[in-house]
């Protein structure tokens, strides 16, 4: 009985193991030793040194599928971002300094792209009981009497779809436009969303995860989402960064987006991102990867 008992044991011991070794992911790639992130230390609601971003809670998503720790390259998001991280190379180390960046536009042009994994939009930011209280679509604030949109303090960051938007719909002498990228690594676009809460600006017109991160701490403030109109376009999808010639990589990067969908849904919903249907024509994909 005892040699019987000993017997099954041995056979469950392998049932186990063959079907936890069966449930393993094989990936197109060879893992890295750590999930390297390139990252802003500054730059909420995505990242920042204190890792409290959903681009920070993302990577460890995808890092505890894995099975590795995540170690992050900081940078500003600016000029020099990618050539700073993704594409530094050294010779002291024999790699590149990181190699994933959490979140680009699909139609990035200076690293591969994997494919989206949201979709945002400009919006629209404002307080609800001000003068734009009653407010629910963009329609709505371009219908507003010429005397309501002069008084009005507007600002919005140049370059952006925004621009047209708002000279075209009778805001162009009254609105103040900023950097989205400055020298200041110290600044990030989500302290213009404070100035609107302070009463400094009525309207902010701003890419929609920081107006609705802010917006979700702020009950006074309103987010509209924009829907794209015509020729202006102002919703676009959010992919994952990777170096062009990676393709393995950028496969396995994918396959850990795909088993993590779910987790990484919830992790923009808890930190307020508008996810919006596409309400404008696709643009050519990344072929060259």
């Amino acid at each position: 009985m005892t040699h019987l008992m000993s017997f099954i044991s041995v056979i469950l011991l392998i049932a186990v193991s063959s079907a936890s070794f069966a449930g393993e992911p094989t990936f197109p790639s060879p893992l890295p030793d750590k999930l390297r992130v390139c990252a802003d230390p500054n730059n909420l609601p995505y990242s920042n040194k204190d890792q409290q971003g959903f681009e920070n809670k993302i990577a460890e998503q995808l890092a505890q599928y894995f099975h590795l720790d995540v170690e992050y390259v900081w940078f500003p998001q600016r000029m020099g971002f990618i050539r700073n991280t993704l594409k530094n190379y050294s010779d002291e180390t024999g790699r590149f300094a990181c190699d994933l960046v959490i979140g680009v536009p699909t139609q990035f042009d200076i690293a591969a792209t994997t494919k989206p994994y949201y979709r945002s939009s400009y919006s629209i930011i404002f307080k609800k009981d001000g003068p734009l209280g009653a407010a629910i679509t963009q329609q709505d604030v371009a219908a507003l009497p010429d005397t309501v949109k002069q008084s009005l303090s507007v600002a919005a960051f140049a370059p952006s779809p925004a621009v047209t938007w708002l000279r075209d719909n009778g805001f162009k002498g009254n609105t103040s436009y900023f950097r989205i990228m400055n020298g200041d690594a110290e600044d990030y676009p989500g302290k213009m969303v404070n100035r609107v809460a302070d009463g400094e600006f009525d309207m902010l017109v701003i890419w929609g995860p920081i107006a609705g991160y802010f917006a979700k701490s702020n009950p006074d403030l309103a987010v509209i989402s924009m829907t794209s109109e015509g020729s202006s376009v102002f919703d676009f999808p959010i992919s994952m960064g990777v170096r062009y010639g990676e393709r393995p990589w950028k496969k396995t990067v994918e396959m850990a987006m795909d088993a993590n969908a779910p987790q990484i849904a919830m992790i923009l919903n808890d930190f307020g991102v508008p996810v919006v249907e596409a309400s404008s024509a696709p643009l050519g994909g990344d072929d060259d990867d």
